[in-house]
């Protein structure tokens, strides 16, 4: 699945290059649009499983910088999905010139802090 995004003057820093921070949100926005793809939103997961995701774990190589006005294309794929994680590889690019490259751990969460359980009908998608 891929997610593409303009660079804004709000994402840079002095330098015009995108601050470190902002690379999460561009990615947190091509995990968003995978769900999406697959017809699920965070406020029907909510309103339907009572659970949201979090994220676990977060690795993220900084390769090459992007600058104000670039076009990047946030690519999203599951690696490893079981009933309480899913793990995405993700990768952020400028044309064909890899930038960042990442893998976000996310977990299930009731509102009370207790790990949720991701339902077949929501893994069967994921597995398509």
């Amino acid at each position: 699945m891929n997610t593409e995004i303009k660079v804004y003057y709000e994402d840079t820093d002095a330098s015009e290059r995108v601050y470190y921070a902002n690379y999460l949100k561009f990615l947190e926005r091509g995990r968003t649009d995978y769900l999406y793809n697959l017809g699920f939103t965070h406020k029907n997961i909510l309103a339907k499983y009572k659970f949201y995701f979090v994220v676990k774990n977060c690795k993220i190589d900084y390769i090459k910088p992007a600058y104000f006005e670039d076009t990047l294309k946030i690519t999203t794929k599951i690696i490893n999905i079981s009933k309480v994680k899913i793990l995405f590889h993700q990768q952020i690019k400028k044309k064909e010139e890899l930038l960042v490259d990442s893998e976000i751990l996310i977990t299930p969460v009731f509102f009370n802090g207790k790990i949720a359980k991701i339902p077949n009908e929501m893994l069967e998608k994921f597995s398509t």
